[in-house]
């Protein structure tokens, strides 16, 4: 029986495949920059109504929602989601590029690839008539990417966490992965303010110079001894307006990474020596934390992972563990089962170079299918 279900999920994805490149495309061409999904949202909300799910709603976050519902009387639910948002602004309109191997656009891997996936899962089991055990809420989310801080998932979270069983999370790439662990993130803004008596480059030499100063704590942040499996960046400095003027004021983005939570602890804690270096010395220093993400991971051998990479062999995909940053790292971080999967082949993520290729999408899809329908025979009598 189950062979006949993915001979069966082939041959419709086979027979559907002008409808998932063209569902593909036309998502990917409605801009959706993380904090500006909302045109997108809405042609999905529209998407997930004319399949004819449950309540459907656009929540105050700004996320798509809807449920089937198999059990009427069950109050427990299982978590699709992809998120909707881009890491990049792309210009405007945005055209997919195809030239039979790959297809080229913005966006049109991390994450459209993963979106599509999930609807046409939804396709599948209402052509299909497909029965259910259990219930789902399907969530495509914003504020994913970047400063975003995965703002969507954790509102799907606050809402329903209690009453998620598990959640499978659908990413752009790559086929065959499984991530079962999260990297753990401490993003902030610094911003170095200074008072001056005057600012004029020549008859004011001398005054305190934000930028110089906040050039220093760059430098001394460089300096830091590095946990093994950590990493730090620096970015989007700015401050000064004119050549001739000295600045007030700079600020700078910063990020700490690190596969465990230990070592993002060292990392603030030796950070916050540079910042106190700099108080003592009476330079006001503002630091916004604006994410922060646990290092998290659950155990390889859950039945969530056993299922998912039996039915990936069974495919003829070779399964692998990945550690992620996606929206997945918010239901590890609490403690829920949880797998990313991966579902297309795709380069240049976070990029205006961004493709991703054909050939493969579509067994890249019947792996999203067969493994939600795998997990929803297989996990009914066993615990998460």
């Amino acid at each position: 029986m189950k062979q006949d279900c993915q001979d069966s999920s082939r041959m419709f994805l086979q027979s559907s495949e002008d409808d998932v490149f063209h569902t593909l495309k036309t998502i990917c061409q409605i801009p959706a920059p993380t904090f500006h999904e909302e045109k997108k949202i809405k042609h999905l909300a529209e998407i997930l109504s004319s399949l004819g799910l449950e309540n459907v709603s656009i929540d105050a976050e700004g996320n798509a929602l809807g449920f089937l519902i198999a059990k009427p009387n069950k109050s427990h639910v299982v978590l699709l989601s992809a998120h909707a948002d881009t890491a990049c602004e792309a210009p405007l309109p945005i055209q997919v590029k195809d030239d039979g191997k790959f297809l080229y656009a913005h966006g049109i891997c991390d994450n459209t690839a993963g979106v599509t996936a999930l609807l046409m899962f939804l396709k599948y089991v209402r052509k299909k008539n497909i029965p259910l055990q259990k219930n789902y809420l399907i969530a495509f989310t914003v504020g994913e990417e970047g400063l975003g801080a995965k703002r969507g998932m954790k509102a799907v979270l606050k809402k329903y966490g209690k009453n998620i069983s598990y959640v499978v999370n659908n990413e752009s790439h790559d086929i065959g992965r499984l991530t079962n662990a999260c990297v753990g993130q401490y993003r902030a803004r610094l911003t170095v303010s200074v008072k001056q008596k005057g600012a004029h480059s020549w008859r004011n030499f001398g005054e305190p110079n934000a930028v110089v100063i906040l050039s220093s704590m760059i430098h001394d942040l460089s300096k830091i001894r590095m946990p093994k499996g950590a990493t730090y960046n620096v970015t989007a400095i700015q401050g000064g307006k004119n050549i001739n003027s000295i600045p007030n004021e700079a600020q700078c983005l910063l990020e700490f990474r690190a596969k465990e939570q230990k070592s993002i602890d060292v990392l603030v804690n030796r950070f916050e020596k540079i910042l106190l270096k700099l108080r003592r010395n009476n330079v006001p220093c503002k630091r916004e934390v604006l994410a922060v993400t646990k290092a998290a991971s659950m155990s390889k051998d859950l039945p969530l992972y056993r299922i998912a990479s039996k039915v990936q062999k069974s495919l003829g995909i070779q399964p692998f563990f990945k550690l992620g940053n996606t929206d997945g790292d918010v239901s590890l971080a609490k403690g829920i089962p949880t797998v990313t999967l991966g579902a297309s082949n795709g380069f240049a993520t976070h990029s205006l170079e961004e493709k991703m290729e054909k050939k493969t999408y579509l067994k890249g899809i019947e792996q999203v299918i067969e493994i939600i329908l795998a997990l929803d025979r297989e996990m009914a009598n066993l615990s998460c």
